[in-house]
């Protein structure tokens, strides 16, 4: 069974910032360079629109699929959570909604109530690069810890960004540790494999058997896509890498078509290459550790 676990409703002007899209659609363009293997609208900043009409033409091969959207205001995001329930309302047969709410909002907790108790979303999306919060306040534990009480999974874009704002001081996955010791049970998903930061996310999803770590979006970048596979292999956590598309930035057979191409930077060379049976399964079969249909 093919599942996206990572895809977003939003789009311009209703939940980004003109800056936002600006940067973002300069970022995709470096993307460009590396591979063909990314999403391509239009040649202006409307390249990260996810609107409904998008995301179901995108994902129409997938059989279950992931979406949610950041609601981030300190750096131009802010997605519309209700958008979202009533989407996944409307397509249930396919689509599994997850809420955010933003960390430093004092009613964070009493909002993800109302999301998962009341329009029955299934899991948390949050970010401290988009947000702007660190991860290692003790203020944010309360949190986490209802995140764990509720037993939702949670995707943490921990990781660098395109966005001028976002604290790179934040964002290496190290920084969740006291998260994942105070919530031993809560099952946490690390974007892209905290990208450039796939090293120290390897090791610390091999210390926390909750943990794991999707690889959307790092296949733009083939010297650090295989250079992270690789690593994963060395440290025996290949089974915790999961798959989805962070579409609009890709569809999910242009991922699934970079993951296929790995090796291709080492081909005819004495370097390692990724297994293919480890790719097939992070594909199709990871995901069955940490999320539920």
């Amino acid at each position: 069974m093919l599942v996206d676990t990572h895809t977003n409703l939003m789009w311009y002007p209703d939940h980004y910032s003109e800056e936002f899209v600006e940067f973002a659609w300069e970022a995709k363009k470096a993307k460009m360079r590396m591979t063909p293997d990314v999403h391509f609208a239009a040649e202006s900043k409307h390249n990260f629109d996810s609107n409904p009409k998008q995301l179901l033409e995108a994902t129409k091969n997938c059989d279950k699929v992931i979406v949610f959207g950041i609601k981030a205001p300190y750096c131009g995001i802010n997605a519309d959570q209700e958008l979202i329930a009533k989407f996944v309302k409307e397509h249930s047969d396919r689509f599994q909604g997850w809420c955010s709410v933003d960390p430093n909002d004092p009613d964070c907790i009493s909002q993800l109530r109302y999301y998962v108790n009341d329009l029955g979303l299934k899991g948390l999306k949050v970010s401290p690069i988009y947000q702007n919060w660190n991860p290692q306040d003790p203020r944010h534990l309360p949190l986490f810890r209802e995140v764990e009480k509720l037993g939702i999974p949670i995707n943490i874009h921990q990781g660098t960004s395109f966005v001028r704002t976002g604290p790179l001081k934040w964002s290496n996955p190290i920084a969740l540790e006291d998260i994942a010791i105070a919530c031993p049970d809560l099952r946490i998903i690390i974007s892209h494999m905290g990208h450039p930061w796939e090293t120290e996310c390897i090791v610390f999803i091999r210390k926390h058997p909750n943990l794991y770590a999707n690889v959307s979006a790092l296949h733009y970048r083939p010297w650090r896509h295989w250079q992270a596979f690789i690593t994963a292999l060395e440290y025996g956590v290949e089974h915790k890498l999961i798959y989805g598309s962070d579409f609009p930035s890709a569809t999910p057979e242009q991922v699934i078509s970079g993951l296929g191409k790995v090796n291709d930077i080492v081909e005819g060379t004495k370097f390692p290459k990724f297994p293919e049976e480890a790719i097939h399964k992070i594909i199709y079969e990871n995901w069955k550790q940490v999320i539920e249909f």
